[in-house]
């Protein structure tokens, strides 16, 4: 049993699965698959009128209204990530936490419908030289960095797919670009090679480096950007904003540094993507919006 399932058999709860009503339900929801990115801020920042305990109920309601089937959560730290599970018994959680491989620190847990999927494997690898060494950093960064990763199997369809959900360095540049080699090397090795999906917070604006080193992708395959197969417009057009940060600044929309992503390799059509900038009572539920696609396999 690898450590990162072992973390996820802890966390899996035994409450009935239940899904509401989404009011951005996609047009074949038997088949399409709602993958959300979202940044929930740790739970134990000195936030002030945004810490955790005041707007955790926001975070529960968005997550909840926007009905994803899988969700990959970025600066997730173990309690926070219990109480999304008994908030939401709809899911089941994977990953571990980047400081020990086990139950300290932030994590890049992903989210999953364990009533639509199981997991077939999971694992988590660090942002560094040394990948496999828990709580390795190695490239500068200002903080240890992971990715998670799952195959997941639809139950219905029997349908398989990753999901790597990641959360670059906020503060290296150098660190960032070895980040997103390392990943679209890890993203190469997968077996099988299913269809993938990329979700995280990358700390990377759009016309950056790091992001095009992981949207040109491999010899044979490349990275779409989700929301801009939807949004085509330019990323810098004031009348469009697309960013996605807005540090709890209520008259911040975001502007237009995208920093959050689902990106997708071959073998999917997107068929609707958004980010979503909603407050709840006056305030935001996180310091980053969410961005969410609905996509589905091609035959």
């Amino acid at each position: 049993m690898t450590r990162a399932l072992a973390i996820v058999l802890c966390f899996f709860t035994t409450v009935a699965a239940h899904s509401e009503p989404d009011p951005h339900a996609p047009n074949n929801p038997n088949t399409s698959h709602r993958i959300m990115s979202f940044n929930i801020r740790l739970g134990s920042a000195n936030d002030g009128p945004d810490r955790w305990e005041v707007r955790r109920d926001k975070v529960f309601d968005t997550i909840r209204d926007l009905n994803a089937d899988v969700v990959g959560l970025q600066e997730a730290e173990p309690f926070q990530v219990r109480e999304l599970l008994a908030a939401l018994p709809r899911y089941a959680a994977a990953g571990v936490h980047r400081d020990d491989g086990l139950l300290q620190g932030e994590a890049a847990t992903i989210l999953y419908d364990r009533a639509r999927y199981t997991l077939a494997a999971t694992d988590t690898f660090w942002l560094s030289g040394t990948p496999d060494v828990a709580g390795s950093n190695t490239w500068g960064a200002a903080c240890n960095r992971t990715c998670t990763w799952v195959r997941l199997l639809d139950l219905e369809t029997g349908e398989a797919f990753f999901v790597f959900n990641t959360h670059f360095d906020h503060q290296s540049q150098p660190a960032r670009e070895k980040s997103a080699t390392l990943i679209v090397e890890q993203i190469a090795a997968r077996t099988p090679t299913d269809p993938f999906v990329v979700t995280g917070d990358l700390n990377a604006a759009e016309d950056t480096a790091v992001v095009r080193t992981l949207k040109n992708g491999a010899d044979d395959w490349q990275l779409t950007d989700t929301y801009r197969a939807h949004h085509p417009h330019h990323p810098h057009n004031p009348d469009s904003p697309a960013g996605t940060f807005t540090g709890f600044d209520l008259d911040n929309d975001g502007g237009d540094r995208k920093i959050d992503y689902v990106l997708t390799g071959p073998g999917w059509t997107v068929d609707n993507a958004d980010i979503d900038r909603r407050k709840i009572d006056g305030r935001y539920p996180s310091d980053h919006f969410p961005i969410w696609a609905d996509l589905t396999i091609e035959p």
